[in-house]
């Protein structure tokens, strides 16, 4: 009995790692997030967001959460610009995660409130864009956008 579980298991690990390779290889996300800010930046070392995700993932309908530390230089006075200089991100649905990190990006100051977020988000050798608002005329602030590749 001993020998049939080793030898299922000697099996078993490169077929996983297999196809958890292939998996990573070939990314597909687009969707739509819409969430609010846990932390800001000066509080948490990162601006902490959480926020639905609808869309899919690699060709396949897909609802779950996405969470995202964005890294980034003050906030702009109106019309000016900052660059976002790091973080990391992930969504998590009930069939997988997707997670990676953000390498660039911008934040515009559209009118004192309302700020233009563009951010290239990276998951192994794949990279999507988001391009949303975060807006601070409530609190917490809120983030909608679109998450494109």
């Amino acid at each position: 009995m001993r020998h049939r579980v080793l030898r299922f298991t000697l099996l078993a690990i490169p077929l996983l790692a297999t196809a958890s390779l292939s998996a990573r290889a070939d990314l597909s996300l687009n969707g739509f997030v819409s969430g609010r800010e846990l932390c800001e930046l000066r509080v948490c070392g990162a601006a902490i967001f959480l926020a639905g995700f609808a869309g899919s993932i690699d060709d396949r309908p897909a609802i779950g959460l996405a969470l995202g530390g964005i890294v980034h230089d003050p906030l702009p006075d109106v019309g000016g610009n900052a660059d976002i200089t790091g973080g990391r991100w992930s969504i998590r649905t009930l069939r997988r995660t997707v997670e990676g990190t953000i390498s660039s990006g911008t934040i515009v100051n559209v009118n004192g409130l309302q700020f233009l977020v563009t951010m290239t988000m990276e998951s192994g050798t794949d990279e999507a864009t988001f391009t949303g608002v975060l807006d601070h005329s409530q609190f917490p602030p809120t983030i909608q956008g679109q998450i494109t590749q």
